[in-house]
């Protein structure tokens, strides 16, 4: 059995459980959601480094781990208020 304080180090860590955008819950079922992203992940580099389409999706789901982000004026948070599906 794995402590509560364990279980929250590693739903921090950006590598840890499925990757999806922002890290919100994946739920396969449109029924309990309230919001859906869906799409194909696609890169076309940027030409910055030769070759750098193979970071496309994978990159983007690592760094979008570290940005929930909240209205700081408005108290707007919507990763708390809506259901979201990736």
């Amino acid at each position: 059995m794995i402590s509560k304080e364990d279980q929250i180090m590693m739903e921090t860590l950006y590598w840890w459980g499925i990757p999806t955008l922002f890290r919100c819950k994946n739920d396969p079922d449109p029924k309990n959601c309230d919001i859906a992203l869906v799409g194909v992940p696609h890169s076309t580099g940027n030409g910055t480094t030769e070759r750098d389409q193979h970071l496309g999706p994978r990159a983007v789901r690592n760094i979008s781990a570290m940005l929930r982000r909240s209205h700081l004026q408005y108290g707007i948070d919507p990763w708390k208020q809506k259901k979201f599906m990736i």
